[in-house]
C-alpha cells in the first residue's frame, strides 16, 4: 500500500475552469439557515468551525 500510494503523481493545486457562480443550488433543504455548503463543510470539519447567526461559518 505504501509503495502504490508512493507512486501517485504529485501536482500543484488547480482551480483551473471552476466558477463558484455556477453551483447556485445550494439550498437549506431543513429551513435551518445553513445551506447544501455549509452543511458539508459542518459535517466534514475535523476541527467545527464557529456558527455565527444565518450560518455564517468562521475559522
Amino acid at each position: 500500500m505504501t509503495d502504490a500510494l508512493q507512486a501517485l503523481p504529485v501536482t500543484d493545486d488547480s482551480r483551473a475552469g471552476y466558477e463558484r457562480s455556477n453551483y447556485k443550488h445550494w439550498i437549506d433543504a431543513d429551513k435551518n439557515g445553513c445551506n447544501t455548503r455549509d452543511e458539508v463543510l459542518l459535517a466534514e470539519a475535523v476541527i467545527a468551525p464557529e456558527q455565527r447567526a444565518r450560518c455564517k461559518l468562521t475559522s
